[in-house]
């Protein structure tokens, strides 16, 4: 299996959560869902599925900051600007492992290019941002040992134990969309650990690890793929 490398970023970004409404709070980093999406709007697909699966990593520290702006609202047909306060990620920058045998080799050629046919955001509009070719390699399966260091961040439901390290900031976010079926329809959600600042995790696995899962080596870093 082949994994594309790239990565993300950009002054501010909002993944908005949906179970939000008065105050729209976002994920704390782009989800695999938007990532998948990116992927989607580079090769030009509006209703973007696929098999294959995304790896996320953070680049730099989670950072928020709520800003209130004027949106634009209906009623009845008539508009308004309705005051909507935001929660908004400061200076996010991620790096996107998608893995997978259905899409790569065509990304890897508009990625290589600089080519998109969509723009690409993180999550609204008005976070514009470009992705960049970082890699392109092989995927080696790791036959998953009992403790293990990853570089992205972990779903919760392969932890066993975390082997708690000084200086870091442990985090769990929940409430992830996992699969797209297509026509704005999801199936399964997760939650996942990560380090606020993006530092590596050290976990103890859990015997039995769900199928949707993939832990993978790629070079010298243990990636863990959705």
């Amino acid at each position: 299996m082949k994994v594309v490398i790239f990565d993300v970023k950009g002054k501010i970004a909002h993944f908005r959560r949906p179970d939000t409404t008065a105050t729209h709070l976002t994920y704390p980093f782009i989800t695999p869902t938007a990532a998948k999406g990116m992927v989607g709007s580079i090769l030009g697909i509006t209703d973007f599925t696929t098999k294959d699966k995304v790896g996320i990593q953070l680049l730099n520290p989670v950072r928020t900051s709520a800003q209130q702006l004027s949106m634009l609202g209906k009623d009845n047909g008539n508009t308004f600007n309705r005051p909507t306060t935001i929660e908004l990620l400061v200076n996010p920058s991620y790096r996107i492992y998608y893995a997978g045998d259905e899409y790569t080799d065509e990304l890897t050629s508009r990625l290589k290019l600089e080519q998109s046919v969509y723009i690409s955001y993180l999550g609204v509009a008005y976070a514009l941002t470009k992705p960049e070719l970082r890699d392109v390699c092989d995927l080696a399966e790791i036959n998953r040992p009992e403790t293990i260091t990853v570089s992205t961040v972990i779903p919760t439901s392969i932890i066993e134990k975390i082997e708690l390290e000084d200086n870091h900031y442990y985090q769990r976010a929940g409430g992830f969309m996992l699969i797209y079926k297509g026509k704005r329809t999801f199936e399964k959600s997760v939650s996942f650990l990560y380090e606020r600042d993006g530092k590596p995790i050290t976990i103890k696995l859990k015997k039995d690890i769900p199928n949707d899962i993939m832990l993978a080596k790629v070079k010298d870093d243990n990636i863990c793929l959705v």
